[in-house]
């Protein structure tokens, strides 16, 4: 079996133009998800019940997982990120989830991963903002000393770039492997190995990429 490792994007024609197939992937699986969440919203929570159980117990361990979770790094900002950190992380694990099925995971096209970066970047510099204002983010960035000014906005503007090639090269990495299993393991195994390294791949991908954007908010409003 011949290992081939491609990093450009697969592409489709669509109304005579050849877009990444990372673009048509990524809106279905967000559509799936809106009509999902429609759903409970309309169906389920409306049935919530003070004693929680079943879905609902569910539910809820997610939603005050995360905010624990945003507490720990991001303090009293937590209620305002830990939304937009929910939203990044789901986005980042059920688009890369397709792969189970036989599907291009949406991040491995590098646009999507660095689009994924910025809107962290948009995150954290919008909060930095919106509680310290800009004067208290522009003394954040001068901090202990102005003359690390430069290197700290520096440092800002590279890590959306940092973060969407880490995360792009790390599910080009977990592909690469998957190959090499379905060549070396029994025709038996691969399916079994494979449902459970793409589970535990997508979900340390996804936690990787929720606790980088916290850490960084967390400076931003320290």
């Amino acid at each position: 079996m011949k290992l081939q490792v491609n990093i450009f994007p697969h592409t489709i024609e669509l109304l005579g133009q050849r877009i990444g197939l990372s673009v048509p992937i990524a809106f279905f699986v967000v559509l799936a998800l809106v009509i999902a969440l429609a759903l409970i919203r309309l169906l389920v929570i409306p049935r919530f019940q003070k004693v929680p159980r079943g879905f609902q117990s569910v539910l809820e361990m997610a939603v005050d997982g995360i905010l624990r979770f945003a507490r720990s790094r991001v303090g009293h900002a937590a209620e305002f990120v830990a939304p937009v950190t929910m939203t990044l992380m789901c986005y980042v694990f059920f688009t890369t989830f397709v792969e189970i099925f036989g599907l291009p995971p949406a991040t491995e096209d590098l646009n999507c991963t660095i689009a994924l970066g910025l809107c962290s970047f948009i995150m954290v510099n919008v909060t930095g903002l919106k509680f310290l204002g800009l004067k208290g983010r522009l003394k954040n960035l001068s901090t202990p000393s102005p003359a690390v000014m430069p290197i700290k906005m520096m440092t800002d503007m590279i890590t959306p770039f940092s973060m969407g090639i880490r995360l792009f090269s790390n599910v080009l990495v977990g592909g690469v492997i998957m190959q090499l299993i379905y060549a070396v393991v029994p025709i038996v195994l691969p399916a079994i190995i494979a449902s459970y390294f793409n589970l535990l791949h997508v979900m340390i991908q996804t936690f990787v990429f929720g606790l980088l954007s916290l850490i960084y908010t967390g400076e931003a409003v320290e």
